[in-house]
Formats: C-alpha cells, sequence, structure tokens
C-alpha cells in the first residue's frame, strides 16, 4: 500500500481511469494538491467525490497573486472538513519567477500565517529560494513536506532540522540524478514522503510523457533499492509517515 501525497488530479479529464489503474497496482491514497483558487476547488470537489482523494489547497508561488483575503477566508471556511489536509502547494521559485518576488514572499508568509491559525502542515514549493524560505520559515510554528526536494545535501540538514518531511518524486528515477540519490541515501528513512506531481515529472521509464500516479512505484522501487529495504518495508515506513505529516489522514 502507498500513497500519492502530492499530485494534480485537476488536470485530468479521465480521473476515474486514472485512480483505477493506479488502485489496482496498490496505490491506496491520492492527495489532490492545489496551486490556484480553482485547482484547490477542484481538489476540495474531488476529495468529497471519491473516499481515497483528499486535498490540500493553496496557492502556488506562480499564482502568488491570486492570494486574496477572499481565498483565505475560504480556506477558513472549510478548515473543519477532515478531507482537507494541509495547505499547499505554496513557497518561492526564483527558478521562473513567474510572480515578483515580494508578491510570493508575501502570498508565502499569508498562507504561513494561516496554517499556524489552523494548526495545519504545508507542502512547500521551493526553487532556487531554499535559503530565503528557511529565514521566512524560522518566524513561522509550521511543519509539512518539501515537495519534489531540491535543495541538495546543503539544505538537508536545515530541512530536517526543522522538522520537515521530504517528498521524492520521478526525478530520483532519471539516469543523470546523482545529487539526489545522494540526497535520498542521506535522509532518515522516517522522514521520506513518496509523491508523483503527476501530470508532471514522470519517473523512468515514461519520462517525458504525462505522469499519472500508478507511475508512484518506480519512485518507490528505485528508493527501496537505494535504501536497501523491500517495498514492503518502504510500504509501511511512509505510510506511518503520510500520517505523522498529516494527522488528518485516516485510511
Amino acid at each position: 500500500m502507498f500513497i500519492d501525497t502530492h499530485l494534480h488530479l485537476d488536470e485530468f479529464s479521465n480521473i476515474d481511469e486514472i485512480l483505477d489503474r493506479a488502485r489496482g497496482v496498490g496505490i491506496k491514497g491520492f492527495f489532490s494538491v492545489g496551486y490556484d483558487v480553482e485547482s484547490s476547488r477542484v481538489s476540495l470537489l474531488l476529495s468529497c467525490r471519491y473516499s481515497d482523494v483528499y486535498a490540500v489547497v493553496g496557492i502556488h508561488p506562480h499564482s502568488a497573486g491570486e492570494c486574496t483575503d477572499e481565498f483565505l477566508d475560504w480556506i477558513r471556511s472549510i478548515k473543519d472538513n477532515k478531507k482537507v489536509l494541509g495547505i499547499g502547494e505554496i513557497g518561492l521559485d526564483y527558478y521562473r519567477n513567474l510572480s515578483p518576488r515580494e508578491v510570493q514572499i508575501e502570498a508565502f508568509e499569508r498562507q504561513l500565517s494561516l496554517a499556524q491559525e489552523l494548526d495545519l502542515p504545508v507542502s512547500l514549493h521551493i526553487r532556487d529560494g531554499y535559503q530565503e524560505a528557511f529565514k521566512i520559515l524560522k518566524g513561522y510554528r509550521v511543519k509539512g513536506v518539501l515537495h519534489c526536494y531540491s535543495g541538495g545535501l546543503h539544505f538537508l540538514e536545515t530541512a530536517l532540522s526543522s522538522g520537515f518531511f521530504i517528498g521524492f518524486d520521478g526525478p530520483v528515477t532519471f539516469h543523470n540524478a546523482r545529487e539526489l540519490i545522494k540526497v535520498v541515501e542521506s535522509c532518515p528513512l522516517d522522514r521520506i514522503l513518496l509523491e508523483t506531481d503527476a501530470p508532471y515529472l514522470a519517473p523512468e521509464p515514461h519520462r517525458g510523457r504525462k505522469n499519472e500516479p500508478a507511475y508512484l512505484l518506480y519512485i518507490a522501487e528505485k528508493i527501496a533499492e537505494l535504501k536497501g529495504i523491500t517495498l514492503e518495508e518502504l510500504s509501511r515506513i511512509t505510510l506511518e509517515n503520510t500520517k505523522l505529516c498529516f494527522p488528518r489522514y485516516a485510511p
């Protein structure tokens, strides 16, 4: 049993088919993560429609301008819905800079403040902004996961000492993923979460094509190999990790 703790079901038209295919290979939970107002609302609707789908709602740094009072009040209005597991994906993206950096920072801080207020974990999207992000995070009492971690060994200890889980996605299977493999080898088993980020970042042997949650097994197999454990052991450990990171998750 594996849990895909980060994917974007709102971007699929054939959701029933996608979920059935994943369930058939042992994927038993799906965390549909928002990145703007519409995807957050759709993720909530899907969590109500499917018993094994859960919602994480928030504004991605690319869409930082959508982090309005109205949106934050909407999250407050659904805070008691147990299918809402956390706030995300939120953070800083200084690689593409599709939103001005000051707007990204404001949206990040407002959502961190809300996560602290509501006592919800966060799913963080950080790209080329780890130093700034950790400086900001020091001001908030929040925990969660560094989604699709790309901070290398340099920021791993800071992430772990700050109490965050580390999300690994398709790139860990890539042939040129030498640094990321070192991160997996260095990351304690009790801090690892499995993600696909579907429909993005398909693992080998599907690299370059549309990703889907069934492909989580390729990621699990690679991490089990690197850690020298069985898939059954990895399943047990990552399920426990998922429950610790997202306390509302109740399979």
